[in-house]
């Protein structure tokens, strides 16, 4: 299928032309070296969820603009429901790097109720050689058990085994997708590192499991991994002094 022709409803990923007008490009033009800056600290700690925009007070600013929130909340079909900013995660391909494995986000997050979306936003325009993302439409509706898989062959294990690979995408558009879209990225064959921040949203409250473990032979090790790692990283940050009760009940254990 055509990215142009996506639905969330329907596919569990659409396209967002145009997601920042001219003003907000601009600002994040000048955002790249500060992101770049602060990446290095992100990528030391080796946790796989960062917070950016606890670092650059205008990237937080920047994706939380009334006028971008009210277009994330058309997209998504949210009508007036409250959009709480959640993460901001640069992901950077660089030359030569294999794509990003098909993966299921929720899979790695240790919550049962996930009322979240993310927004893939590039740093540069994307075309079919700087490791754009891509997509199997309907997989939202089901769980692959056997993930990661590598992103150089279509999905084993689901009815639908046709991706959409998205592109091309102007600087300033952005995809969304669900928790449960399987997703990956192809590999970038281009002499220039891909940029893109991956932003989690929430629209509803978020309570994390009290054990994070997947039991049975069908959830591979690396899967429970990073379902610790997300525990603590999101858990910390729930009960930070300070975050924000409302219109998300964001403390642990609560609902």
């Amino acid at each position: 299928m055509r990215l142009a022709d996506a639905c969330l409803e329907r596919d569990g990923f659409t396209w967002v032309p145009e997601l920042l007008d001219q003003a907000s490009r601009t600002r994040l033009r000048r955002l790249t070296a500060p992101i770049l800056e602060a990446a290095k600290r992100w990528e030391s700690q080796g946790e796989p969820l960062w917070f950016l925009q606890d670092d650059l007070p205008e990237l937080a600013d920047l994706l939380q603009q009334p006028s971008l929130l009210a277009r994330l909340q058309s997209t998504c079909g949210l009508g007036q429901a409250p959009v709480k900013l959640l993460a901001a995660t640069l992901y950077r391909k660089r030359t030569g790097e294999p794509g990003t494995a098909w993966h299921q986000d929720a899979r790695f997050i240790p919550s049962d109720q996930l009322a979240a979306f993310t927004v893939w936003l590039p740093l540069q325009a994307i075309d079919a050689a700087n490791a754009p993302i891509q997509f199997l439409p309907g997989s939202h509706r089901h769980c692959l058990l056997e993930q990661p898989q590598q992103a150089s062959s279509p999905p084993i294990g689901l009815p639908e085994t046709s991706p959409c690979v998205a592109t091309p995408m102007a600087f300033g558009d952005a995809t969304i997708h669900t928790p449960w879209t399987l997703h990956g990225s192809c590999s970038n064959r281009t002499a220039a590192p891909r940029l893109a921040l991956i932003v989690n949203y929430l629209s509803g409250p978020l309570t994390l499991n009290a054990e994070s473990a997947l039991n049975g032979s069908h959830h591979p090790e690396i899967v429970n991994v990073l379902r610790r790692t997300n525990q603590h990283s999101l858990g910390r940050r729930l009960q930070q002094p300070g975050t924000p009760f409302s219109p998300a009940q964001w403390r642990h254990g609560q609902s």
